[in-house]
């Protein structure tokens, strides 16, 4: 058998034993859930956020990541054109209603999760290094990190759990958006260092270009 078909059969073995596994009980309502969350409901959390003058930066900066991973997979399912699993396996019916008919690959709900994730993530170790005066609370912030990125894991299993996307689709949308939050969340604590510089020495800040 080529690399490329054995490749091929394990990522489906890995499906149907994922979606066999997580796809009744409690199991798919939590898998239910986490879908929804990663759909984008958790951008609605950037209204407030950008509504406050102190967090408008840190909304602004993660906006500009979801925005620029949502072109990223979508130019990636345009380029790869590859069917959801529920179309092409026989016997495997999607647990979604109105189920997606788009491309399959990558994940566009993984890689939104991880991206959103993954920035979180940068910042709240950040905070735990430089702002945190206690070791509870770098341990908070540490655990908060863990987190968000545990919840994105859930988030991509719950696609294959649903029958929407094979493991390698929420794998390649996981690797997407971990690098685009990582890029997105380097560059921002750069600017604000470049902003808090000026206040640490007691200076006033000029405006950033």
């Amino acid at each position: 058998m080529c690399h490329s078909c054995q490749v091929l059969s394990l990522d489906i073995r890995v499906f149907l034993w994922i979606h066999e596994r997580f796809s009744a009980g409690d199991w798919l309502v939590l898998m239910g859930v986490l879908s929804a969350v990663g759909g984008g409901w958790g951008a609605c959390a950037l209204a407030p956020l950008l509504a406050v003058p102190k967090t408008r930066c840190f909304a602004k900066s993660l906006a500009a990541v979801i925005v620029t991973n949502a072109v990223a997979v979508f130019v990636l399912k345009a380029i790869v054109k590859r069917r959801r699993p529920y179309l092409d396996l026989g016997g495997v019916p999607t647990l979604l209603s109105g189920a997606p008919t788009d491309f399959s690959f990558p994940s566009g709900h993984a890689a939104g999760s991880f991206a959103c994730a993954t920035f979180f993530a940068f910042w709240f170790i950040r905070r735990a290094k430089r702002e945190s005066t206690t070791a509870l609370l770098r341990f908070s912030h540490r655990v908060l990190a863990a987190l968000v990125l545990l919840a994105a894991c859930g988030v991509a299993l719950s696609r294959c759990a649903l029958g929407v996307h094979y493991p390698s689709d929420v794998l390649a949308g996981a690797a997407l958006g971990s690098l685009l939050g990582a890029a997105g969340a380097r560059r921002h604590l750069a600017f604000s260092r470049r902003v808090d510089q000026p206040l640490e020495n007691g200076k006033t800040p000029g405006i950033a270009t």
